[in-house]
């Protein structure tokens, strides 16, 4: 069986599994690849058949990957990754008119805070640039796995709760208290957390983990249940309405950097969040992402 090994490992099969295994669906799969899910189907098909062992299993309406599809999809991941690096290296080699690019997929407060933050240190000579995709962690992971991006920057209210992906490498690049956002009943005045048991308050949207965080601390650190009035999402959205003294929120502490100094108050025990880097270990063969990697270690 293995004297015909171009065949049996011919590259576009493992795409397919790669992308089942960072999607979940070969309909997902095929999308990401540009091609017909008939298209990735029968390229699944015909991998399985050359090796003779089934590569999935059906579950429920769709489908799952077996241990040995687990196992070669883990390779897979590994072998379509060097391939593209060296591909991007030829490419960069031929030519010279353009700067390596590191991608980076994350959320908008290390976009806006964190991102410029690395670049700076890296300075003008690092010799790569750049390039930043907002994208909210179920896309921003699978697409490291699948290639689309080098490194994701994710986000977790629930700190010691994320374990790396399979296939990645992670590492806690920050970990950042909540702040109180509200106006002072008197000029200089501090405030605490129990204090704003009557309060209007400004929380996330339901469901969201920033909600989930605002009101899991309300309760556990102030004492009491807080009663949401206004739920939004966006971190000068709630600023603006501290500071025009309708509602009290918290806020993870770079996003609230952005807040006039008056509305910020330090609340001690509150909640943590956690800012972590994903990557996959091959692409530290890349000099550029490996460079970026490093520099995020600065950020601890």
């Amino acid at each position: 069986m293995l004297n015909d090994v171009d065949n049996l490992l011919d590259t576009r099969s493992l795409m397919v599994l790669r992308e089942i295994e960072a999607t979940g669906s070969v309909t997902a799969a095929a999308r990401a690849l540009h091609i017909s899910p008939a298209a990735a189907s029968q390229r699944l098909s015909r991998l399985s058949d050359r090796l003779g062992v089934d590569l999935t299993a059906a579950d429920g309406r769709g489908i799952r990957l077996t241990t040995t599809g687990r196992q070669l999809a883990f390779r897979a991941v590994q072998i379509c990754r060097q391939l593209e690096l060296a591909e991007r290296e030829v490419h960069d080699e031929m030519t010279h008119q353009k700067l390596p690019t590191v991608t980076v997929a994350t959320f908008a407060t290390v976009a806006e805070q964190l991102i410029p933050q690395v670049i700076d240190r890296l300075g003008p000579d690092a010799g790569f640039q750049v390039s930043i995709a907002e994208l909210p962690a179920d896309v921003a992971i699978p697409g490291v796995i699948s290639g689309t991006h080098d490194i994701a920057v994710v986000r977790t209210f629930e700190p010691g709760s994320f374990s790396e992906p399979e296939f990645t490498i992670g590492k806690v690049i920050a970990n950042e208290p909540l702040d109180l956002v509200a106006r002072a009943p008197v000029e200089g005045q501090a405030v605490t957390l129990d204090s704003l048991a009557d309060a209007s308050w400004i929380s996330g949207p339901v469901g969201s983990t920033l909600a989930d965080a605002i009101e899991r601390t309300c309760r556990t650190v102030g004492g009491f249940t807080p009663n949401v009035v206004h739920r939004v999402s966006d971190a000068a959205v709630i600023i603006s309405l501290a500071d025009r003294g309708l509602g009290v929120g918290l806020l993870p502490r770079l996003a609230a950097r952005s807040a006039p100094g008056h509305l910020i108050h330090q609340t001690p025990g509150t909640v943590a969040r956690s800012i972590i880097a994903v990557c996959l270990p091959e692409s530290l063969d890349h000099r550029p992402v490996r460079e970026f990697w490093e520099a995020l270690e600065t950020l601890r």
